[in-house]
């Protein structure tokens, strides 16, 4: 189906390029790793919280479906926002109220105040993913895409590093609630330094009217897109907020030398990362997302293994195949349509994707932990990224920038 040409509002800065505009983007980035680490935090709590809350598994792993509940709501209303108050504006707004709400949680007395508190967290991350994609990519052209969203994924991979090893180190000196309070702090900073030194992103969005929403999800890609983002989502995102609590309870490691092997596990990631962008740009964003979905499927479904070698090596190895798949996949979401649908068209999909992986399927794994083991969740995942690998070349890219 063609889609009719939209009312330009793309804005064109005065001089794009990575170089000219890196102050902007990593201001970017250090938003994105805020908004991150305020939801994925709960991972390395999450055996601290069951215990003092009293929580099973099922119960505690839900935070992370009130979370995603309150993000993948926000991205589909998102392009309002960013259509009434422009980009710039909106994720200084993400980081305010991401900020707030993780306050709200921390000191909250009950376990339906808090879960209030983590819908909030969500739909504060929720504002910001379509306004800082967009903010990112109309800083260079669209030979970089790829490059620059790949240094804008250095935030949630930050994130992944930073949220267990900033629990690692506070925990045993202070309670939980106190490191959600010190999180918020930091949000509140970095809101605070990127509206008054960035620059980008003084444009307005595409607004969800039904019209364009029709003319996206009409389209085939889109839904492949929307299920390919579900299975990366769900093996980044999704297992990190699990492994915690399953090599915790089930595997019988320490839970600080947990936090510590994940938040290292994470690093190598980072230069995988850098590579990301090239790879893309290079072989296309179709061959890379197969092959990272083939591997780090296999590598999902090790972490059944029983033993302890092939374990760690799993641990290690997963998210360094897996990080490379967003920079892929974005790029892959930000081309089957015109660019100034840029914004809303990854604003639908996110709810898709992330609805499922970041929140649908901890509750999944949190449930098989109950009543089954951890591990069975993992291999039946596994096996579900390798199938997946086969999707990608499904896909129809027609837009190029």
């Amino acid at each position: 189906m063609k889609l009719s040409k939209p009312k330009r509002r793309f804005h064109q800065p005065l001089i794009k390029g990575i170089r000219a505009n890196i102050s902007t983007i990593l201001l970017l980035v250090s938003v994105l790793f805020f908004v991150f680490v305020a939801r994925v935090i709960y991972s390395p709590l999450l055996p601290s919280i069951e215990r003092d809350l009293h929580l099973n598994h099922t119960q505690a792993a839900s935070f992370f479906l009130f979370i995603t509940l309150g993000y993948t709501s926000m991205n589909l209303f998102s392009g309002f926002i960013a259509s009434w108050i422009g980009h710039r504006s909106t994720i200084f707004l993400a980081a305010v109220l991401v900020s707030s709400a993780t306050v709200f949680t921390a000191v909250g007395s009950s376990l339906l105040l808090m879960r209030l508190g983590l819908i909030v967290v969500g739909v504060g991350a929720g504002l910001y993913p379509p306004s800082g994609i967009a903010t990112a990519s109309s800083l260079v052209d669209s030979r970089d895409e790829g490059k620059v969203l790949s240094i804008h994924e250095f935030g949630p991979n930050l994130g992944f590093i930073a949220a267990p090893l900033i629990v690692a180190l506070l925990l045993p000196r202070i309670q939980w609630r106190s490191c959600l309070l010190l999180i918020s702090l930091l949000g509140l900073l970095i809101g605070t330094l990127y509206i008054i030194f960035s620059r980008g992103g003084k444009f307005r969005g595409e607004a969800p009217v039904l019209r364009n929403i029709t003319q996206i999800i009409s389209l085939p890609s889109f839904w492949i897109s929307a299920v390919l983002l579900g299975l990366g989502a769900g093996g980044s995102i999704g297992l990190f907020s699990i492994i915690p609590t399953y090599l915790v309870f089930e595997r019988g490691l320490d839970h600080g030398l947990v936090n510590t092997i994940v938040g290292i596990s994470r690093i190598g990631g980072l230069i995988t990362l850098l590579f990301a962008g090239y790879l893309v740009d290079r072989f296309g964003a179709k061959t890379v997302i197969s092959a990272i979905l083939l591997s780090a499927g296999i590598a999902t479904a090790a972490i059944w293994a029983r033993s302890q070698a092939i374990l760690i090596v799993a641990v290690f190895l997963q998210p360094l195949l897996i990080v490379s798949f967003f920079p892929a996949i974005l790029t892959a979401a930000a081309r089957i349509a015109p660019r100034n649908f840029q914004n809303l068209t990854i604003s639908l999909i996110l709810p898709i994707g992330y609805g499922f992986g970041g929140g649908v399927l901890p509750l999944l794994l949190g449930w098989l932990g109950d009543n089954a083991t951890f591990a069975l969740g993992f291999l039946i995942y596994g096996l579900m990224l390798i199938a997946g690998s086969a999707l990608p070349f499904l896909l129809e890219l027609k837009h190029q920038g």
